[in-house]
């Protein structure tokens, strides 16, 4: 009242500079009437609503010299296409599969690189109720569904992975912070697992499935506070690079922590390589360089940050977004290991890491 007050007094010019909604990138802003901002059947916000498109891709090495595919969800549907690269468009009226979900919606997947081939390819895909579904585009079939009765876990599936090199291997971030190791070759039991702590260290826990008969899941990762929102395994299969709400960037020792399926994993093993934080807020993605000695990460600090494997430390902040860095990666085709052991780029952040 007092504002409205003081721009009568001014004048019609100060009147006209009051606004009553305002844009910014969490969304809009608007000034509601007592009797609107007391309603009782104002419709809640519904983070559902809110999936973010992700893309996967495969190539099946079709002897036709046409084997790239491409997968990539919508709302409730999830499509699957042959990919003729960026200059040519995919005749959208013809997808090889598509599938529409009732009652959740898909919010990542994965393709397994090791198993595919030209009549089959193993399809991961994370839902928001907590289900992972093991589906084959090509064949239409439907596998396997795991965490069904969300024993397991109840939050939303962020980020789904194939363990490198592996068939049948994968791991599940969660929106609770939670990792968990699965096999698609073991059901995922009738009852809650119970869970046996074999090793911790800051900000990371790594826990076993306790149970007398072989059952998913084989491995949990607790970490930090706040949602994991995507992890990635480093190329030679080693390093589980992992980015937190929490605004922590942790690197993982995968190897050792019984990821082969095994009782065990060495409990003197190291469990965290590394870590960094961001420069406020939560980080939303993360990559490897091809080489495997760079992690770059993104989120709601609007920078990009470089992470040296070797060096255990941050080398490059980018800067010059005006928003939130929701997906990064490097650039294959420009990013190469000089003589002297240095990366090299020839575009991107002009960090030398080739990140675009």
């Amino acid at each position: 009242m007092q504002i409205s007050k003081m721009a009568v007094e001014g004048g019609g010019k100060e009147m006209n500079e009051i606004k009553t909604q305002f844009t910014t990138r969490e969304g809009v802003y608007k000034l509601l009437t007592h009797s609107e901002y007391s309603r009782p059947n104002r419709v809640p916000f519904n983070s559902q609503g809110s999936n973010p498109v992700k893309v996967s891709f495969v190539n099946l090495n079709d002897q036709s010299g046409n084997g790239d595919r491409i997968c990539f969800n919508v709302g409730r549907e999830l499509y699957f296409y042959i990919y003729k690269g960026v200059r040519k468009a995919a005749d959208l009226s013809k997808p090889i599969d598509k599938r529409i979900y009732k009652g959740t919606q898909p919010t990542c997947h994965d393709l397994n690189h090791v198993t595919a081939t030209a009549d089959s390819v193993s399809l991961l895909v994370g839902f928001s109720a907590g289900q992972v579904q093991l589906i084959d585009p090509i064949k239409k079939e439907t596998s396997k569904l795991f965490n069904e009765e969300r024993l397991i876990d109840k939050s939303r599936v962020t980020c789904v992975r194939w363990v490198p090199g592996s068939e049948s291997l994968f791991v599940v971030a969660h929106a609770s912070g939670c990792l968990y190791l699965y096999s698609a070759e073991r059901p995922c039991g009738t009852a809650a697992p119970h869970y046996a702590l074999l090793r911790q260290a800051e900000g990371v826990a790594l826990h076993a499935c306790k149970s007398k008969q072989p059952r998913n899941p084989l491995r949990r990762w607790t970490l930090g506070r706040g949602a994991l929102n995507e992890v990635a395994f480093s190329p030679d299969g080693r390093h589980l690079a992992c980015a937190s709400q929490d605004g922590f960037l942790r690197v993982l020792a995968y190897e050792g922590c019984g990821g082969s399926g095994g009782s065990g994993g060495s409990e003197t093993a190291p469990l965290l390589t590394g870590s960094m934080r961001s420069y406020f807020g939560g980080l939303l993605c993360v990559c490897w360089s091809p080489d495997g000695r760079l992690v770059v990460a993104g989120g709601e600090d609007d920078l990009v940050t470089v992470w040296s494997l070797a060096e255990r430390r941050v080398i490059a902040r980018g800067h010059g977004h005006k928003s939130w860095v929701s997906v990064v990666a490097f650039d294959p085709c420009t990013t190469s290991v000089g003589g002297d052991g240095e990366c090299v780029c020839v575009s991107g952040w002009g960090a030398g890491s080739g990140v675009i």
